[in-house]
């Protein structure tokens, strides 16, 4: 089933409860393929309108969560004024194939701890706005992932927008830690945002990590520790302290849980290689 109006989709929703929602397929196409997976019923969301707009304004990007990687990528790139945490992103986000095709609803509705756009867009402390026949709720993105798998959609309910607020942070960046550096799923990634106030005191940090939990993580324990105090090596050794204890990392076939707990700290010591030397110079 194809709907063309979100009226439609809902009332598709509603005869067939047990629909299974898709927009790229890119997923979807594994769990057929590689794992034999049927559903009762398909529900397309590509023709919803509603779901493709993409729009700034003063206070926050939204981003419907219909459209495909590369017409974000297109949309909001070169502009300056867009988050460099995405366009850090969509070089190693698979393939130029699939971004044609995935959708950022998609990689989030399927809740994968490995999924690359969850930590850069917890980074970003972006918010999903979920849409239903009852009606419509906005929810911060480090609420929507309640489980392996799981998000806090209710049945019926879907994503309609991601939403990024403004101003965006002065530093972001974005790693991922694979055995391929192109086309091939993370065994790590990890994005950090910081923004400093002219003494070079901390304002915000927001550090995330996917890899490292059954979900998607944001360290927001680790990330109150800088607030307040001067972005310094001693701040810094608080955070990744903090950060030592981080996640419930497992053994798989991409790395051991020794191994990604160790990247932890180790991609946030990058990080901070990384702001000393764009800060090196500056008069804050």
């Amino acid at each position: 089933m194809r709907p063309a109006t979100l009226e439609a989709l809902f009332e598709m929703l509603a005869e067939h409860p047990d629909a299974l929602l898709i927009a790229g397929g890119t997923d979807l196409m594994v769990e057929v393929n590689q794992r034999y997976r049927r559903a009762p019923a398909l529900v397309s969301l590509d023709a919803l309108a509603e779901l493709r707009g993409i729009h700034s304004s003063p206070s926050e990007w939204r981003l419907g969560a219909a459209c495909t990687l590369t017409e974000i990528e297109h949309a909001l790139y070169p502009s300056d004024a867009a988050p460099a945490l995405l366009a850090q992103l969509w070089p190693l986000f698979s393939s130029r194939l699939i971004r044609n095709r995935a959708t950022l609803g998609g990689n989030l509705a399927t809740a994968s701890p490995i999924g690359d756009s969850s930590p850069v867009l917890l980074a970003l402390d972006a918010r999903v706005r979920l849409i239903s026949r009852a009606g419509e709720r906005s929810l911060p993105l480090d609420q929507f992932f309640v489980g392996y798998r799981k998000t806090a959609l209710a049945p019926g309910e879907i994503i309609a927008e991601v939403c990024i607020p403004k101003p965006l942070p002065r530093f972001q960046r974005f790693y991922k830690v694979s055995k391929r550096r192109l086309d091939d799923i993370s065994t790590v990634a990890a994005a950090f945002c910081l923004s400093l106030d002219a003494r070079g005191v901390v304002e915000t940090l927001r550090a995330a990590f996917g890899g490292v939990a059954a979900t998607p993580l944001r360290a927001t324990q680790a990330e109150a520790r800088a607030h307040g105090l001067p972005w310094n090596t001693a701040t810094q050794r608080l955070v990744a302290d903090a950060l030592d204890n981080l996640g419930t990392p497992l053994n798989d076939p991409r790395g051991s849980a020794a191994y990604r707990k160790a990247m932890i700290v180790s991609l946030f010591e990058q990080f901070c290689i990384e702001t000393a030397a764009a800060l090196e110079g500056t008069q804050l």
